[in-house]
């Protein structure tokens, strides 16, 4: 018997003729490999609409396998279920295999209503029974056994495990990668013909480039080996001996391992990995690998899946996020010349290899930078990390509830049928309340929002499928109109429901961290991803319930929460215009308002009177005193404001911007840098003047082609099949084109061109970047530059023929300034 402290990272299963038992992959507190092996029975539950004691007897005397491998257990128990206490029977089975099975068998036994949990991932269900959060420290005691086909250095077969309170994995041994593939001039890479030519390693203490080209003045990280098949034993050998915790690329899952695991085969190299090859999963277009026993991290699926929301970028390319978050940059090299390069044997190879080894570095150095967030999550929802690497809101919101429902004793619904999920995709309702803005430019913003408002909806009011009533008691929402009828629901208050209990201790924990990096006045990175953490499943829970593949989906709970928004907002509205405010916009949460005549002790004043009338935990906040911003028109109208669409400097200089085209893909270089300049000028130096002038010089320098022709490039996302398109646009076209050149093309593939000078239409003309020696002036001027910057100078009284006409200097003492 040993007691051995350990920190789980990874978790995976194995079956035996009579045994289900959970692998624990982790760390011990002295940094040795160890695999816990924990005996577990799968279970479910079944309700019944009579006869329980004697469907309990025939659950108990069913057979699913005639050499009786499987022991069958059945035990009434009292548990909750949505709006309900029951009495349900739980199924257990030592035989993870034969589980599915008996569910299909018992669900025709005459009084089974439902059969609940059936459904749940195995290695899901053991954490939530076990209370085992990975990267958490636990103390495991049980006998080590010997296992050889399991790359560790501990197994042991588990008695107890229990929680050390305190402790986490904080230091794992990090190893990013990085692979580049051989390509013919301008055609994308093919996994049946094209071989890796390079795969790079980088860590804090490590760095590694291994090729099969030999090339004059290679540097000391470049390995070479003899060919591909080398170079992927060497991979698996470079793993091996490094011996990562979390191995990390950057849109690894979708092109990286895939590819490597793909060669691998072609070259007949066992690419194993604790006695398992990669396993590559695919759902439609989006790929996922995993390597048993080493978490693999695709860095990219967390940023773009998680972040992105805070983050806004434009795109999510390496380059373009690394310049974002680490203000650092790729290598700059004609990648499509790469083919080229590697037939010469030109010592320009080694220009390839450090490209390819500051893309691992990059990968590694961006999961530095947001691990603490990742680890966050992990300990909020009770996940794995591989899984919150590649989990979605609702996911994350799902995994949060199920982890919680055992803690509240509640049974968890099954996931929808299909048919359930086709009917809810059906359903529409209203949303949230927004008010047009009043077009133009104001001085002192003040934005008043409500905090998390419609987590705090759900808290106070007691919203959850499980506590819809007809009690005349109950919680009742404002008006809501149905298909043409006026409805109103009620939540009881009688018992608290699972989801607002659940989110109601994420808002009391969140406002305690708040408060705690309030108190403390050097940066606090845990609590900052800690209330991170929480806020993004908090918020995500409104779209949860009207998500259509939740399994506490409601439409009810869905529109109650948007009516008791749209009425705070509303009478916020009013409040503010009764105590002499003037509101310019209302979205959603939060209503603008100019500070006007008054001061901002006037402002603290009506924060305090309007959140002396609000229930339970909403909160109105003062969001920030901006010193100036500027709501532009709608497209073609003149007299009212556009919704979502506006720019705010606050009192430090920095710019907040909502709907504009400067955070949009699918629009040129050159568009997006003259309405960020055109921003700067009128918020940071409250100079119209400048602005025009600027505008004026710029679409001169474009009309005498002055302009470098790769700042005209647009780039734009296929959203269906080229095939599907019935208007021809130039992305189309030039996407056939790549198609043409043996580039892999499909939804979701971002398509780069410039339009050229000529005759003829746009699609005619329009040409991939590379081919591209000139552009059209009056396509960019008319459809690029004008478009960005026309309702912009229109709340500032110019029309868009002055933009496009005007002589430099002519209306400048219009503006002032």
């Amino acid at each position: 018997m040993v007691k051995i402290q350990f920190y789980p990272v990874d978790i995976g299963s194995e079956t035996t003729q009579k045994e289900t038992y959970i692998q624990l992959f982790g760390r011990t507190d002295t940094r040795n490999k160890i695999c816990v092996l924990d005996k577990y029975e799968p279970y479910f539950y079944v309700l019944v609409d009579k006869r329980l004691d004697k469907i309990k007897r025939e659950i108990e005397e069913l057979k699913v396998d005639d050499k009786e491998k499987v022991d069958i257990k059945a035990e009434v128990i009292e548990m909750n279920y949505l709006n309900s206490h029951v009495k349900a029977i739980k199924v257990s089975i030592n035989n993870i295999n034969y589980l599915k099975r008996l569910a299909i068998e018992i669900k025709e036994i005459d009084g089974v209503s439902k059969v609940l949990e059936n459904d749940i991932n195995l290695n899901d269900k053991y954490l939530f029974d076990k209370k085992i959060t990975p990267l958490n420290l636990y103390s495991v005691e049980g006998e080590v056994i010997e296992r050889n086909d399991l790359d560790v250095d501990f197994v042991v077969m588990a008695e107890k495990i229990n929680e050390v309170v305190g402790e986490s994995f904080t230091k794992p041994r990090v190893l990013g990668f990085d692979i580049e593939v051989y390509t013919e001039d301008k055609k994308y890479p093919r996994e049946e013909k094209d071989p890796i030519i390079m795969i790079s390693f980088y860590s804090k203490d490590f760095e590694k480039v291994i090729t099969w080209k030999k090339f004059a003045g290679a540097p000391e990280y470049v390995e070479f080996v003899r060919d591909e098949a080398g170079l992927i034993e060497k991979f698996k050998s470079v793993i091996n001996k490094y011996d990562p915790d979390y191995l990390v690329g950057y849109f690894s899952d979708g092109f990286d391992l895939p590819y490597i695991s793909e060669r691998a085969r072609k070259n007949d190299v066992r690419l194993m990995f604790n006695n398992s090859a990669i396993k590559i999963s695919k759902r439609g277009n989006i790929s996922s690998a995993r390597i048993k026993g080493i978490i693999h991290l695709d860095v990219f699926k967390f940023i773009r899946n998680i972040m992105a929301n805070s983050l806004r970028f434009d795109n999510y390319s390496l380059g373009n996020v690394a310049k974002e978050l680490l203000n650092k940059k790729k290598i700059d090299v004609d990648l499509e010349a790469i083919g080229l390069v590697w037939d010469s044997g030109h010592e320009d190879i080694g220009k390839y290899c450090e490209y390819n080894l500051q893309d691992a570095k990059l990968s590694f150095e961006l999961f530095e930078k947001i691990m603490i967030n990742m680890n966050e999550v992990v300990k909020l929802v009770g996940q794995p990390l591989y899984e919150v690497c590649r989990s979605g809101y609702s996911q994350m919101v799902e995994r949060y509830l199920m982890k919680k429902s055992k803690e509240f004793n509640e049974i968890i619904p099954n996931k929808p049928t299909n048919n359930e999920i086709s009917a809810r995709r059906m359903q529409r309702y209203e949303g949230a309340f927004v008010v047009e803005p009043k077009a133009g430019l104001y001085e002192n913003v003040v934005v008043l929002d409500f905090h998390s408002m419609y987590p705090s909806i759900v808290a106070s009011y007691n919203i959850c499928k499980t506590t819809l009533t007809k009690d005349k008691e109950g919680y009742e929402t404002p008006e809501i109109i149905i298909d043409g009828e006026k409805v109103k629901y009620r939540f009881t208050k009688r018992r608290e429901g699972i989801i607002p209990k659940a989110i109601k201790e994420i808002i009391v924990r969140r406002n305690r961290i708040k408060s705690m990096i309030k108190e403390r006045k050097e940066d606090d990175a845990t609590l900052e991803a800690r209330s991170y953490a929480l806020k993004t499943i908090a918020n995500a829970t409104y779209g949860y319930f009207g998500f259509f593949g939740a399994r506490w989906y409601s439409r009810e709970c869905a529109e109650s929460i948007t009516a008791f928004g749209r009425m705070y907002v509303k009478e916020l509205i009013e409040k503010a215009k009764e105590n002499g405010f003037e509101v310019i916009y209302g979205d959603t949460d939060a209503i603008f308002i100019t500070l006007g005549n008054k001061r901002e002790e006037d402002i603290k004043k009506f924060l305090e009177d309007i959140n002396k009338g609000l229930p339970g935990l909403m909160e109105l906040e003062l969001e920030n005193i901006y010193k100036r911003g500027i709501f532009v028109s709608k497209k073609d109208e003149r007299q009212g404001g556009a919704k979502k669409k506006y720019a705010l400097i606050s009192k430090d200089g920095k710019i907040k911007v909502r709907g504009f085209e400067s955070i949009r893909r699918d629009w040129s270089l050159l568009a997006k840098e003259v309405q960020k300049n055109v921003l700067n000028l009128i918020l940071k130096e409250n100079n119209p003047k400048k602005a025009y002038q600027y505008v004026r010089e710029t679409i001169e320098d474009v009309r005498k082609g002055n302009v470098d022709v790769k700042k005209m490039i647009i780039k734009t996302k296929l959203i269906r099949d080229i095939e599907s398109y019935e208007l021809v646009g130039p992305h189309v076209v030039i996407a056939k084109k790549m198609r043409d050149l043996g580039i892999s093309i499909s939804a979701g593939t971002i398509v780069s061109y410039v339009v050229a000078r000529g005759k003829g239409r746009i699609r005619d003309r329009a040409m991939l970047p590379e081919e591209a020696k000139d552009y059209d002036p009056d396509y960019y001027i008319n459809n690029q530059i004008i478009p960005v910057v026309e309702r912009i100078f229109d709340v500032l009284g110019y029309k868009k023929e002055d933009i496009s006409y005007g002589k430099i200097q002519s209306k400048l003492g219009d503006f002032g300034g």
